[in-house]
């Protein structure tokens, strides 16, 4: 039962602060694909963050993959209903759909049980204006009431690569963008692919790194772990990347990071600027 009082402590705890990216590249036959990624960091309130070995992504079908940010005790309902031989289209659609029953539900027991109604007598409600300060505060608080989770869901249609991204209110698909990121470190990684320049018709190496880099730079928004899951989503299936690509990928981005500020052309620059 999704809302069992042994789970309401978890409920309240589990907290949604996480990395999740994805961007489309291309392989050496030009066939695309999906690199994406997600840390594995836990937030609790009150208690702290902690790393752990929880997958923050759920693998769909042989070449569906979706990923969470938010509420991870609600990831495997959202995703059930896409377990039938569903095709990409209706699988946002579902997952969608989900979303909204679970926050209905949530609503008339959080909520309208509280003044023991339910939709039906809103509808009755919202007929007159609203002058009982009761009512008002019930209808405010429904207005706001959200899951505060958005899923991003990755796959193909025919050859072409997909990234979408699900709420409860909008489905984006971004396949033109190329890439996308939710969570806490969203904006500090979609920038970092901006500034990358990435693309769809990046090589399998670019997108890799991009990817990489995006998820380090993300490391600086709160609750972003530094350990990390990625995967390249092909077509055929799913192949996991090793903790020695790791290892090499850490190494540039150290080099990278680097570079800038021990540039030999620096040394050159500050030769013509004289200290008073």
């Amino acid at each position: 039962m999704l809302f069992s009082e042994d789970l309401k402590l978890l409920h309240a705890l589990l907290n949604g602060m996480t990395i999740c990216i994805a961007a489309i590249g291309k392989d050496e036959n030009g066939k695309e694909l999906i690199v994406f990624a997600t840390d594995h960091m836990i937030s609790l309130q009150q208690i702290g963050q902690f790393e752990m070995t929880v997958e923050k992504y759920k693998k769909i079908t042989d070449n569906t993959v979706a990923m969470l940010s938010g509420e991870p005790l609600i990831f495997d309902d959202l995703i059930e209903p896409c377990k039938n031989n569903c095709s990409f289209e209706e699988m946002k659609d579902k997952i969608q759909k989900k979303m909204n029953d679970i926050k209905n539900e949530r609503v008339q027991k959080q909520i309208l049980d509280t003044y023991r109604m339910n939709y039906d007598n809103l509808k009755e409600l919202l007929k007159n204006p609203l002058q009982n300060p009761y009512a008002l505060s019930m209808f405010d608080a429904v207005s706001k009431f959200t899951l505060n989770t958005v899923i991003l869901l990755i796959g193909f249609k025919e050859d072409e690569a997909q990234i979408t991204e699900i709420t409860e209110t909008r489905i984006a698909a971004v396949r033109d963008l190329s890439f996308d990121a939710i969570g806490t470190g969203g904006l500090q990684a979609i920038n970092t692919m901006l500034f990358q320049r990435h693309s769809k018709v990046d090589s399998l190496s670019t997108t890799i790194y991009n990817v990489y880099k995006a998820k380090r730079n993300a490391e600086v928004a709160v609750g972003v772990g530094k350990e990390i899951d990625m995967m390249v989503l092909f077509k055929t299936g799913v192949v996991k990347i090793g903790e020695d690509v790791i290892g090499v990928l850490s190494e540039v981005y150290d080099e990278e990071l680097k570079y800038g500020k021990s540039h030999k052309k620096l040394l050159e620059i500050m030769k013509s600027i004289k200290v008073r």
